[in-house]
């Protein structure tokens, strides 16, 4: 059947005329001819009601952080329709739900009808149906039916009628769940996931609201998730569901409903009920109906008596309802008495009988049982100074004339508390007179106390304000004064650093002539040496039978002076361009550098006889080729002093703290005697006999020099012959630019 939007109203609204006006004389017969109750909008009632803040458009948050949105709005009219006053709280759908079911809420204004709902809530007459769509992100592919999301990732949102479905029907084995709509759309956009599940025109707004381009609903139907929407209450409060039926068929009836229709969704067909939804509503709500009214019809002439008794029972039971309310309003009122530090009072001139609220009397220090908030010559005395007598002239005003007063006063509490309030006061009247005075009492203290220190802060704000001022002042004074001793010294300034130019030339000029003294070093110094090395080596092979052992021995000392010579100048040219080189710092592993180090300065024996132990050494910053050096050193160091030991092994670790890493290196050799330690990073200083060990006692002096000129510190410990610990520092914070 194909009917345009204007006929699908029309036909609508009479389908509800014709249901309201069912309603309407189906619960008068019940009223008056079986003792069912009716509801009834005489006297306002309050309740408290739940919205979500994403659901557009049927529940959202406006601008002012009010709920507001199709099914809100609906609410609230079919509500006041009803004789409904509502109270709105906007929370996440899985806490309000629960809320509903729970007690704490009276009523959702949008409530899918599903099986696992059924359990929980009673739900009123349908008021619109909508239909589920799949979303995915555009260019997505594979997904062209319910069966191809089995081994797909879908999200929905917790508690949602989606999510009911997706479990129900077993749509994937990978479902996920957010706290809101919105949330679940932007982990989907953002790569999350492969699809989401929800009602098509709520994506779709939510979509628009968030500026998503590239998610998209896809074209199947999913058939078993076309859902009627209704208003929910707890499960058995009827009374409530009779109400807001009655209500929602009264707005249906006069175009209140269409308006908000119109308002929310346009001139369209998004989210209204189709013809044959509202035919099989009416076959589900007026069959049972007319089967109502037949029992009636039938029972009617013996129900007189059950009627006085069904109606005494619906008193009995309103009356419950009503001091069950009333007890509830009570406790919500005393806690929030309690969070706002406020309470209310009331008083007769007539009786100069007075009550007040739980809060009134915890801000007196009082309670209930041992008071009488009528005993005025008592309260007045809680109050400091002349305060009293302001209140008791104030509140005769009050009771004489109606004259409203808002005071701030201070008292002194029956538990000894100093407090301020503020107490208001204002007058019922009635034909000119006073027939009752009431108002309320709050405790400012806190907000006393806060605006004193503010008054405090300000004064001594404003005194540093002034002595800042004077200073300036003075300085400013002082600055005059001191322009033309500025001027004399830039000029001396300038001196300065032409003196400092001239000298950074003659100290570059300095550096180049000790890189030509070492380059003379390198070059005629070690010349001689070679002579000297080759021909006693020439002795020793072609004139060595014409040689005696002694000669031999002397030409073998020339021969090792002349290596120890060529050692000396070895090490000497390296501490020197050690001295001159710059930094290049970077980044480097020093577990790997300690280990390559040990595979070149240890020999194939000294590897299978030593064990060498790493612990993972920290990172560092440093300058690479340079620190190789301090590991050759120290590493060299460690297998030559411990060449006698029985334990032949070296320990490597580093400790870290906030400024600098420590690297050590422990040996079980020959040690040393702490006394001589500051000898040890000496150029040429020994502490022991170079018969005992070879060497030129210039290594730790170039490992001392290395790690000085990258800001850190070297050390060593020992014991004679209990080996020796070595240490070096590196700051952690070691810039490139060192």
């Amino acid at each position: 059947m194909n009917m345009n939007f204007k006929q699908m109203n029309n036909l609508k609204t009479g389908c509800w005329l014709f249901l309201v006006f069912f309603v309407l004389v189906t619960g008068s017969l019940s009223a008056q001819e079986t003792g069912f109750p009716v509801p009834s909008s005489n006297s306002p009632d309050t309740i408290v009601v739940a919205s979500e803040p994403d659901y557009p458009p049927y529940c959202l948050v406006d601008e002012d952080g009010n709920a507001t949105g199709f099914s809100v709005e609906l609410f609230e009219a079919a509500a006041e329709a009803a004789g409904i006053v509502t109270v709105i709280k906007i929370g996440v759908w899985d806490k309000i739900k629960n809320d509903l079911s729970e007690g704490r809420i009276d009523a959702l204004p949008l409530v899918g009808r599903t099986p696992e709902r059924e359990e929980l809530f009673d739900f009123t007459m349908p008021y619109l149906s909508l239909h589920g769509a799949v979303f995915v992100r555009k260019g997505t592919e594979g997904i062209n039916s319910v069966s191809d999301l089995r081994e797909k990732e879908v999200v929905v949102m917790k508690g949602d009628n989606a999510e009911e479905y997706v479990r129900r029907d077993s749509v994937s084995d990978l479902i996920f769940t957010t706290n809101t709509f919105e949330e679940a759309f932007k982990r989907l956009a953002a790569g999350q996931y492969d699809a989401l599940i929800t009602q098509r025109i709520t994506g779709i707004h939510l979509l628009e609201e968030l500026e998503i381009k590239s998610v998209q609903p896809l074209d199947f139907q999913l058939p078993r998730f076309r859902q009627d929407f209704c208003f929910a209450v707890q499960e058995g409060d009827t009374e409530l569901l009779s109400r807001l039926n009655e209500g929602l068929s009264i707005i249906i009836a006069d175009e209140t409903f269409n308006n908000l229709q119109l308002k929310w969704f346009g001139p369209g067909e998004a989210g209204t009920l189709r013809t044959r939804d509202i035919l099989r509503i009416a076959l589900y709500i007026f069959v049972p109906l007319l089967l109502v009214m037949a029992l009636v019809s039938f029972f009617f002439m013996r129900a007189e008596v059950r009627r006085q008794t069904r109606s005494l029972n619906e008193e009995i039971k309103e009356h419950k309802q009503t001091a069950e309310s009333l007890r509830k309003q009570k406790l919500l009122l005393n806690e929030m008495e309690k969070v706002s530090k406020t309470g209310g009072w009331e008083r007769y001139p007539d009786s100069d009988k007075s009550t007040w609220t739980n809060g009134t009397y915890d801000i007196y220090g009082l309670s209930p049982e041992s008071f009488n908030p009528s005993d005025y010559d008592k309260v007045l005395s809680f109050y400091k100074g002349d305060d009293g007598e302001v209140l008791d002239s104030a509140l005769e005003k009050l009771m004489a004339t109606g004259e409203a007063y808002d005071l701030e006063l201070r008292i002194k509490s029956n538990d000894g508390i100093n407090k301020w309030v503020r107490t208001r006061g204002l007058a019922e009247m009635s034909d000119g007179e006073v027939k009752r005075v009431y108002g309320n009492i709050l405790d400012i203290t806190e907000t006393k106390l806060v605006s004193e220190k503010l008054s405090e802060l300000t004064g001594q704000l404003e005194k540093k304000v002034a002595e800042r001022t004077a200073e300036l002042k003075e300085k400013i004074e002082k600055l005059d004064k001191s322009q033309k001793a500025m001027l004399y010294m830039v000029e001396d300034l300038n001196t300065v650093t032409a003196d400092l130019k001239e000298e950074r030339k003659k100290l570059e000029a300095s550096n180049r002539e000790m890189e030509a003294f070492s380059y003379s070093v390198s070059h005629d110094l070690r010349a001689p040496l070679r002579s000297i090395n080759g021909f006693s080596r020439f002795l020793l092979e072609d004139y060595s039978d014409k040689l005696d052992e002694e000669g031999k021995r002397l030409l073998n000392v020339i021969r090792q002076n002349a290596k120890k010579m060529d050692e000396l100048i070895n090490d000497m040219l390296k501490l020197s361009r050690i001295s001159r080189a710059e930094l290049n710092i970077s980044g480097i592993d020093m577990t790997a550098i300690a280990k390559a180090m040990y595979e070149e300065v240890a020999g194939d024996q000294e590897k299978e006889l030593f064990q060498l132990e790493i612990k993972d050494l920290a990172p560092a910053r440093c300058d690479p080729s340079l620190i190789k050096n301090v590991w050759q050193n120290l590493l060299g160091n460690a297998l030559k002093y411990s060449a006698g030991s029985e334990i032949k092994k070296i320990e490597l670790w580093s400790e870290t703290d906030d400024k600098k890493i420590t690297y050590f290196v422990k040996d079980h050799g020959a040690g040393f005697d702490m006394k001589y330690r500051n000898k040890l990073f000496g150029v040429f200083k020994r502490l022991h006999r170079e018969s005992e060990f070879e060497g030129t006692g210039v290594g730790l002096a170039i490992v001392q020099r290395i790690i000085h000129k990258h800001g850190g510190e070297v050390d060593a410990s020992a014991e004679p012959g209990k080996g020796a610990v070595f240490s070096f520092s590196l700051p952690v914070a070691l810039a490139d630019n060192i």
